[in-house]
């Protein structure tokens, strides 16, 4: 849902006479923490598919956990820019549920194929099945999005938040000096 969010915000700050080389011009500190957290993320979630063993190690949800603590340092850092406090929290919320569920974001299954199901079941991915054991699982994948064209898609109210904070940074920061020239009237 974040790269069609960002592709909206993109689309209507084109739209509104926004610039594209604003985006190049934002001052990210610590903008190494977001690959690094990424790289993490991805080795978790390749180390589980292929069944490596890290999967069912106390090593795994440490690592995805900790990847997101990545995340919300790079986004206190830079709590200036527009938009990110929303990320921020939609980042907390995301890590709060991991957390408490063990290094995985529990999903809903009842939007889930089968074959997903029994992968998730098998310990394969970063995710896990939410159950009546599940803890907070109103911040956990329950929403569900079938738009055609755009791939199916469940996400958190975490993901939600984060892609409103994704909307305006990239809207603020491309229009930034059209809403200064509106604000002025002129």
């Amino acid at each position: 849902m974040l790269i069609e969010t960002l592709i909206l915000a993109l689309c209507i700050s084109l739209l509104r006479g926004g610039k594209l080389s604003r985006l190049g011009e934002l001052p990210l500190r610590g903008f190494w923490l977001v690959p690094l957290a990424l790289l993490i993320q991805s080795g978790v979630y390749w180390a589980a598919v292929k069944g490596s063993g890290l999967g069912h190690s106390w090593l795994s949800p440490l690592l995805d956990t900790g990847s997101y603590f990545l995340l919300l340092f790079f986004t206190l850092r830079n709590r200036s820019l527009p938009g990110i406090r929303w990320i921020t929290l939609g980042i907390l919320l995301n890590t709060i549920v991991i957390s408490l569920n063990g290094g995985l974001m529990p999903v809903d299954p009842s939007f889930l194929p089968e074959a997903s199901r029994l992968e998730l079941l098998a310990g394969q991915g970063t995710h896990g099945l939410m159950t009546p054991m599940t803890q907070m699982s109103f911040l956990a994948d329950r929403f569900y999005l079938d738009i055609p064209i755009l791939q199916k898609q469940v996400f958190s109210v975490g993901d939600i938040v984060i892609d409103i904070g994704c909307f305006l940074l990239v809207h603020k920061t491309m229009t930034r000096n059209q809403d200064n020239i509106k604000l002025f009237g002129l």
